[in-house]
């Protein structure tokens, strides 16, 4: 049991910086959560039994952290501190940064293993100090902030009066979207939208529960329609990965369009783009999976409409 201490501790000391973002000590969306954490987490096993990743094969290198990453998603997951979109974001970087780290702890202790047991409080005190004392700091510093543009555009054998009735009210899509990967990883499709015409707002519906609440800012008839989201005023505690992303304004969407060609009596070009911001101290990660998260929805979203705007 005692070999299996270094997964142990290494699971628990993640859970604890986990629990540091729940309370808005860390953010989720930086480099110390990202970044930092892995690497303190790859070094727990060390601290504790340094010669036996000498001694034994570098698999064990390999596994130790491996597992730790793998076995702390999954408690937080299981206790609902994240779904599975927020998961599968956390997991290359924890896999992939514990494990580097551990393969280069291995070569150092290979060296010289210079081991002394009553250094393990001076050594905890200072693995669990350096992240907080980085995450707070890190909160002084203005995030990297980008800005995106993604659209797509669809040919739709309708009337443009007809897709145009669509976009307010979207029907119920739920028969008619595709899966892909993404939702196999945990990220929802859209659903159905509702339009009060009072208010002018349209309550988008995700299949995971979560709901947008989008104000039309523009609106063109037959031409052009503007949405922006009320992050306040949405529903989304059924996501983690939702609340992550949008409370801590991470991802910002400046606006929702739909763009409308006529093409001829029986045909309309359909664009849907998506104009909105990054914010974050991990620029590359993030800017990544914002596109292509954010791709993968547009697509499936106007085939879904084409689909059901045909039948």
């Amino acid at each position: 049991m005692k070999k299996y201490y270094g997964i142990i501790f290494s699971v628990l000391y993640a859970l604890f910086f986990r629990f540091l973002v729940e309370i808005d000590v860390l953010d989720f969306n930086s480099l110390d959560y990202l970044i930092i954490v892995p690497v303190f987490l790859a070094c727990i096993p060390f601290l504790l039994d340094p010669k036996s990743f000498v001694d034994n094969s570098i698999l064990r290198t390999i596994l130790f952290p491996l597992t730790a990453s793998v076995l702390f998603l999954l408690v937080a997951f299981i206790f609902r501190l994240e779904d599975m979109g927020s998961l599968i974001l956390l997991l290359p970087p924890y896999v992939v940064i514990s494990v580097l780290v551990s393969l280069v702890l291995r070569v150092v202790v290979s060296i010289q293993v210079n081991y002394n047991k009553k250094s393990i409080a001076k050594s905890s005190l200072f693995l669990l100090a350096v992240p907080i004392a980085f995450g707070n700091i890190e909160r002084y510093f203005e995030k990297k902030e980008s800005k995106f543009e993604i659209f797509q555009t669809i040919r739709i054998d309708a009337p443009v009066d007809v897709v145009w009735n669509n976009l307010f009210s979207v029907p119920n899509l739920k028969n008619s979207i595709d899966n892909s990967v993404y939702n196999y990883l945990g990220f929802p499709n859209p659903v159905k939208s509702d339009y009060n015409s009072m208010t002018n707002v349209r309550l988008g519906y995700f299949d995971n529960g979560v709901i947008l609440n989008e104000k039309v800012v523009e609106c063109s008839k037959y031409s052009k329609l503007s949405f922006d989201i009320d992050v306040e005023k949405s529903k989304l505690d059924n996501s983690q990965t939702f609340k992550h992303v949008f409370k801590n304004e991470n991802l910002v969407f400046n606006s929702i369009t739909y763009k409308l060609k006529k093409l001829n009596s029986s045909q309309t070009e359909l664009t849907l783009l998506c104009n909105y911001k990054i914010r974050t101290n991990v620029p590359f990660y993030g800017e990544f999976c914002s596109k292509n998260i954010i791709y993968d929805f547009e697509n499936k979203l106007l085939k879904a409409l084409k689909k059901k705007i045909e039948e």
